[in-house]
């Protein structure tokens, strides 16, 4: 039933999309979070998706900060994968950009390989084609926008940008899929390849631990 349940809601969130005629939407988990420096990450994530649509222009794979632009994430995208939890190597043909600390972020178009859907953003027309693509419930939802993504044009990221951030308390409550108690506690929240957890300098300016500079 969690299946069922986690594939209908990312089913209704794109079926909102078409339905209202949204240009594009960022569809996120109700455990999503973020670094506190996302707009800056998102920033240098729109120049190098930008980018690869016009690969080998540059002959530089860094991007930095002085190559950002207010300019959008171009249009030849389909899903803006931001949030996954898989490890796919970065193909030749990538960009990067300094992360937080010693991280350091690669983009490059995604064919398949990918899990979790933690943080992506469509646009219109592949909403409406996505639609048709996820009604075919024979594997779960992320396994299924990997294999669209073997068919139209993902970019994504790697460490991804959004995770799934992991409360105190029982890990059973880690996943809505395969749900299992065997007793492990977690001490302390954490939020995997996020430096600066959103949400935990929330609970920190509310007095739980001291916040982020």
């Amino acid at each position: 039933m969690s299946l069922l349940g986690t594939w209908r809601s990312h089913i209704n969130a794109v079926r909102k999309v078409v339905e209202s005629g949204w240009s594009s939407a960022l569809i996120l988990e109700d455990d999503a979070d973020w670094d506190v420096t996302l707009k800056t990450q998102l920033q240098y994530f729109a120049n190098c998706s930008r980018d690869l649509s016009n690969a080998g222009r540059n002959e530089s794979h860094w991007v930095t900060s002085e190559t950002i632009t207010h300019n959008p994430y171009g249009d030849d995208w389909d899903v803006l994968w931001v949030g996954s939890c898989a490890n796919p190597p970065a193909p030749e043909n990538h960009r990067i950009f300094p992360g937080e600390g010693e991280q350091t972020h690669y983009v490059f178009a995604a064919d398949g390989g990918m899990a979790c859907c933690f943080g992506y953003a469509i646009n219109y027309k592949s909403a409406r084609s996505l639609l048709g693509w996820l009604l075919d419930l024979d594997e779960p939802v992320d396994f299924a926008l990997s294999s669209y993504c073997g068919n139209h044009r993902c970019i994504t990221v790697w460490p991804e940008l959004i995770g799934s951030n992991r409360p105190p308390g029982s890990t059973s409550r880690d996943s809505d899929m395969g749900r299992s108690d065997d007793g492990t506690l977690r001490e302390k929240g954490s939020t995997r390849n996020i430096v600066h957890s959103a949400i935990l300098n929330m609970m920190e300016r509310l007095g739980r631990r001291k916040p982020y500079q």
